[in-house]
């Protein structure tokens, strides 16, 4: 489709077409995100959405027109989340509205704000442009913060098949992809401002080059003589909840860490997807030689567990860790979650919850403690990681101890609830960026999917996929140096945005 046609038929909508159409382009946004990753629908999404809200006559109905888009791409986006629901469908069934429908719509809240912070700009198509890209940036940015901040499926992860254009996270962040990925798309709105527009296609064309340059000079080489086994039972959820299966599913973990091939003598490391222990191996020193005794001879196991502290003979706190255990069942440290998910691991304002039936429902739900942060953990003389525990992963910048850096990371997680859906690819288009982002290498270990080791530039050297049983036998690569962004963390990114913002306030605005 031409997009000029495109153009003058979404300012022609009027009040509900108007409104459908910003849900529609919403939707469709969804199709850029993995698992299918449809990039090129950016140049005409994005666009279309500046479009539809500049031509909005009064800020309510600006507002109104960013809320409709956003709750179509959060709607659609996060239709997973009412998986988890249906895992006990007749307890969870008046929770189907709120995770379908009611929390996305409150999320797309943000992007109301979108086109309001860009309607002082609207008096030249250029400036507006460049506005709107920087303001919906912004606006990711406040979305990844506030209340805790849920940052998925931010528009720069659309580059999740296109490596040299990831490499851009290495130096900006993710938010700084978005915010470039963001004025890229808005180019054919620049087709009447020739050198803006060429200064954009530039820094596109750069951007690719230096990414291949980047990947060209970096290839992935081994970590010493280190070799990194990742298990994926794939146990489904209703049987990993059922305690009568808790010996069967142990078991499935332990037979393929100690599964025999060519090279499994020279694993140095095993690592378990999220709590694949029900139990805390310091308490359980029988459970913990026997898992010993599966490890292969070199290796040391990094286990998701479930940890418990006795507070006193009436109070227990539980936290969701990984735990460290060596070939002679010594348990060598823990790290336990610090970033928990709300609603799923801890309520907010539990003592404020006063209705019913949520309010019953809610306290049947435990609150698990919180770890004191990202750190470093030590295996023995082997090289020292960080851990992120399933939704860990989604908070760039937040995983890797910046005082003492790790020289590799680990992600486990229990991708079960949410079945063969698009949540798991894009949690794991996510975790893939934070290994470009810090330049190091990533294991991953999930159940039941998907697993795999990613180098520092976000290469996947070795996976198993979505809802398959096995394991992955990899080699551990060597980290890179810390990238701009490990060092400087969002200050690019910010930078960006006051360049961009500058350029858009700099240009005049069009004579009538």
């Amino acid at each position: 489709m031409n997009f000029l046609k495109f153009k003058s038929h979404l300012q022609d909508l009027r009040g509900f077409k108007k409104y459908a159409a910003a849900f529609g382009l919403g939707a469709a946004l969804t199709l850029t995100t993995p698992p299918i990753g449809a990039f090129p629908l950016l140049f005409l999404i994005v666009p279309g959405f500046a479009t539809l809200a500049r031509s909005s006559p009064t800020r309510f109905k600006t507002f109104a027109t960013g809320w409709a888009f956003g709750s179509g791409y959060f709607i659609f986006g996060l239709y997973w989340v009412s998986f988890a629901m249906l895992v006990d469908i007749s307890e969870w069934a008046w929770a189907l509205p709120f995770s379908l429908i009611l929390g996305p719509i409150v999320l797309a809240l943000f992007y109301g704000v979108i086109p309001l912070l860009a309607r002082p700009f609207s008096k030249s198509g250029a400036s507006y442009a460049l506005a709107f890209a920087a303001a919906w940036s912004l606006v990711e940015y406040a979305r990844g913060h506030v209340l805790t901040g849920f940052p998925w499926i931010l528009p720069g992860y659309a580059w999740d098949w296109v490596l040299p254009l990831m490499q851009v996270a290495a130096f900006t962040g993710i938010y700084g992809l978005t915010l470039l990925t963001l004025c890229w798309a808005m180019l054919p709105l620049l087709n009447r401002y020739g050198r803006l527009q060429h200064l954009v296609i530039l820094s596109l064309v750069c951007a690719v080059a230096a990414g291949a340059l980047r990947l060209s000079l970096h290839p992935t080489e081994q970590s010493g003589d280190n070799n990194v086994r990742i298990v994926q039972a794939n146990i489904p959820l209703a049987n990993k909840m059922n305690k009568d299966d808790d010996w069967r599913n142990f078991e499935k973990h332990l037979d393929l860490s100690a599964a025999k091939t060519p090279n499994s003598g020279d694993i140095t490391f095993v690592v378990w997807p999220e709590t694949a222990l029900q139990s805390d191996l310091a308490q359980f020193p029988e459970t913990a030689r026997l898992i010993a005794t599966k490890l292969p001879p070199k290796a040391v196991g990094l286990l998701g567990a479930m940890r418990v502290i006795e507070n006193n003979p009436r109070s227990y706190a539980f936290y969701n860790s990984v735990t460290v255990l060596d070939k002679k069942a010594n348990v060598l440290g823990n790290y336990d979650k610090h970033h928990l998910v709300p609603f799923g691991e801890y309520i907010p304002f539990r003592d404020k919850l006063k209705l019913t039936p949520v309010s019953f429902a809610m306290d049947m739900i435990g609150d698990f403690g919180r770890g004191p942060g990202p750190r470093t953990m030590s295996a023995g003389d082997r090289p020292v990681f960080g851990a992120m525990i399933c939704y860990e992963a989604i908070f760039p910048g937040e995983v890797a101890d910046r005082k003492d850096r790790p020289a590799w990371l680990v992600n486990v997680t229990n991708d079960g609830w949410y079945g063969r859906t698009a949540g798991p690819h894009q949690h794991f288009a996510m975790t893939r960026m934070r290994a470009v982002e810090e330049g190091l290498p990533l294991a991953r270990a999930a159940n039941p999917g998907i697993s795999a080791m990613i180098d520092p530039l976000g290469r996947v050297l070795a996976q198993q996929p979505l809802g398959t049983a096995g394991y992955v036998d990899s080699i551990l690569p060597v980290p890179l140096p810390p990238t701009v962004y490990a060092r400087f963390g969002d200050t690019i990114f910010f930078l960006l945005l006051a360049l961009i913002t500058g350029i858009a306030v700099a240009i005049k605005p069009e004579k009538p």
